[in-house]
């Protein structure tokens, strides 16, 4: 990390969810690095970075440690599972804390200003927002008594794969961070099988019924997971275009 950059640096864990953004923006360089794209992108006169990192913890953190700039911020975003049923799809959870499944009791503050202009673009865009604890695990939870479990543990209100891992990577650095997730599954949504479950199904061809429910059950969750990511680019669009002026982008000249 040998330069400062313009702005914030917003970290999407898979290409899926950092598309729509993508096409509002013009990106002016783009390089992988192991798993992880870092892009260079412009935006209404404001410079800032955009890194698609990988699913889960390590590759979050990865991401974050090949970072080749000094941002002004580190914002993951990203879909989140509701843990509680205050949460519903489409929901946003602004990370006043993150936390890891396996240290509950070490929690890490999201940056207050963050929190706060994450919180008034919400609103502003009309969409239902919380500040609340959110936890990091390193492998989905999709059985709503998993996540009631999880919730208990660790007094988070909703669950993704990266986010606590970029927060320790942004302590580290001393930059300020928050996360800013869509829940696309809510406590309420039906349970998915993982591969293991699918590969039982699959062995025991005369439980054709489960087939199809599994894979309907399937389905269901990539289209709500493709439109609440189309409820979470205009927030983010909003959030980077309240920022003038702010410390998001302090100083427009390396």
């Amino acid at each position: 990390m040998n330069r400062k950059n313009r702005g914030p640096c917003i970290v999407f864990p898979m290409g899926v969810e950092a598309y729509p953004f993508l096409r509002r923006v013009e990106v002016t360089h783009r390089r992988r690095i192991g798993k992880a794209v870092y892009r260079e992108a412009f935006f209404e006169g404001k410079t800032f970075s955009i890194v698609r990192s990988g699913i889960g913890p390590d590759r979050a953190a990865r991401a974050i440690k090949n970072l080749q700039i000094r941002p002004s911020a580190i914002v993951s975003v990203g879909t989140a599972g509701g843990l509680v049923p205050d949460l519903r799809f489409g929901h946003i959870i602004v990370s006043s804390e993150t936390v890891s499944d396996d240290s509950p009791g070490s929690p890490l503050a999201g940056t207050d200003w963050l929190v706060t202009a994450a919180m008034d673009s919400c609103k502003k865009e009309g969409v239902p927002c919380m500040a609340a604890r959110l936890a990091t695990v390193r492998k989905p939870v999709f059985r709503r008594e998993d996540r009631e479990s999880l919730h208990r543990g660790t007094g988070a209100h909703a669950v993704d794969m990266e986010s606590h891992a970029v927060g320790l990577e942004a302590l580290r650095l001393g930059i300020p961070f928050v996360s800013l997730r869509i829940i696309s599954d809510d406590v309420d949504s039906p349970a998915l099988n993982d591969r293991r479950g699918f590969k039982h199904i699959w062995r025991n061809p005369s439980d054709l019924p489960k087939i199809f429910s599994a894979g309907f059950r399937w389905w269901r969750f990539v289209k709500k997971f493709k439109q609440a990511v189309d409820l979470l680019h205009p927030v983010l669009v909003r959030f980077i275009r309240d920022a003038n002026g702010s410390a998001l982008f302090p100083d427009e000249s390396y």
